[in-house]
């Protein structure tokens, strides 16, 4: 399918910005200092609006840091899209990463959020991050080796669907099956020729070379549906080159891919690989496909779009038993690859995870398009400064009626491939985890 929705997204972001502009003028005039951070691109254009460049330094106010930025008295937000892994390796304060550091443009992730370009020299650590990988065993410890009196805090901010986005010459619709899916990323698909496309010529796979959660999104449903062995299956895993490393045996643990297939950072920069190269395939948020007007594959007939979340609401209903607390991925089950919990420290409720397993193949309602992914927001207990309420405000954020129903955010919702979720987390709940 190609984007018979993008019309409408633009006019509603128009008829948004039109409609929310007084307001945001009002409240840059009472708005305190910027809040940093960044992480994710798969919910970029949901939470910022735009993703022209890699820092968002004001998000326009169709936006979820847009509406919020709007209301009087919050303050505007900057947002660096430097992928999960590196926001998570921020927010846990690893030496190779720092929140003053540049966040460039570029084919290489920057290392910083670029908080000296909104005049924030004064801050040691992240506001804020956003991350569709939920927080390992491994990110707690160097949490807690360089952020020492503190604690991560992380919660679910909303859900969005992963496309398989497309480019090959003459082809204007593809319909993959689960089957497909599996085949064409263990290497058992090569050829346009051996998928329904009336095709032929290599497919040329284009993958996040970044510790993605669009990755780990992809491999959460591979994992699950994908019938391997205890000694060849996916694996879910940020990093795409773990994912398929058992049906690509290479040297020193490395997998050596077919000569065909591309590595790019970023959601954006694959779907625009994609857009310019002939023969392409890729996983990427279907927001960022329909933002560059690529086309993109239903899955068993299931479009990401028609097809994801309530079609009335356009709420991504998480059920009680799905949500738990003081939860951590612990690796991946080695005869199957899915991902293994285990439990975190912390006794207060401020660590909320999705089991991963709940949307590794959605059922609720039962014609919803199985590739979906779970975007967190996440923050400190501590050391947040003359920042504290502000921060608490923007966690809060996704479980705020004023904003989350506001007639002025439409990155987020109906036709948008993105959704706020359905779940029984407050606003005080978020608030009550950041303390200080």
């Amino acid at each position: 399918m190609t984007c018979e929705y993008l019309s409408k997204v633009r006019l509603n972001t128009l008829i948004a910005a039109v409609l929310l502009g007084m307001s945001a003028l009002t409240s840059m005039a009472h708005a305190g200092s910027t809040l940093v951070g960044g992480g994710a691109t798969l919910p970029a254009l949901g939470f910022v609006g735009d993703v022209t460049h890699r820092q968002q330094i004001a998000p326009i106010f169709p936006s979820l840091f847009g509406v919020f930025s709007a209301q009087l008295g919050n303050p505007s937000i900057s947002y660096c899209m430097n992928g999960s892994g590196m926001g998570k390796k921020l927010l846990e304060g690893v030496s190779s990463s720092s929140v003053q550091a540049p966040c460039a443009d570029g084919s290489v992730d920057p290392t910083g959020f670029g908080a000296t370009v909104v005049n924030r020299g004064d801050l040691k650590q992240p506001n804020f991050i956003a991350s569709d990988s939920p927080l390992t065993v491994s990110d707690y410890d160097n949490y807690q080796a360089h952020r020492v009196g503190s604690l991560p805090v992380q919660f679910p901010a909303v859900a969005s669907s992963i496309a398989i986005t497309f480019n090959v010459a003459n082809l204007q619709a593809l319909n993959l099956t689960d089957a497909d899916l599996c085949k064409i990323f263990s290497g058992q698909i090569t050829d346009w020729s051996d998928l329904p496309s009336g095709a032929w010529g290599p497919i040329q796979v284009v993958y996040d070379s970044d510790d993605s959660g669009t990755t780990f999104a992809l491999s959460n449903h591979l994992a699950a549906i994908c019938s391997g062995t205890p000694t060849q299956h996916f694996i879910a895993d940020p990093s795409f080159k773990k994912v398929v490393s058992l049906y690509f045996p290479g040297v020193a643990g490395k997998p050596t891919f077919p000569s065909t297939w591309i590595a790019q950072s970023g959601d954006q920069n694959v779907v625009n690989t994609v857009v310019n190269t002939n023969g392409t395939l890729a996983y990427a948020g279907v927001a960022d496909v329909l933002n560059a007007a690529a086309s993109w594959a239903t899955i068993d007939t299931l479009d990401p779009i028609a097809d994801f979340a309530d079609p009335a609401t356009g709420r991504f209903t998480i059920n009680a038993s799905d949500l738990v607390y003081n939860q951590l991925i612990n690796g991946a089950d080695a005869t199957t690859g899915q991902p293994v919990l285990s439990p975190a420290p912390p006794t207060t409720p401020c660590i909320a995870l999705v089991k991963p397993q709940a949307y590794a193949y959605p059922t609720f309602p039962p014609t919803t398009y199985p590739l979906v992914a779970i975007s967190y927001l996440m923050a400190n207990t501590a050391s947040n400064g003359s920042d504290l309420i502000n921060v608490r405000n923007l966690l809060a954020a996704p479980y705020n009626a004023s904003i989350t129903y506001s007639v002025g955010l439409t990155t987020i919702g109906v036709n948008t491939g993105m959704a706020f979720l359905n779940t029984n987390i407050t606003p005080s709940q978020v608030a009550g985890c950041i303390v200080n």
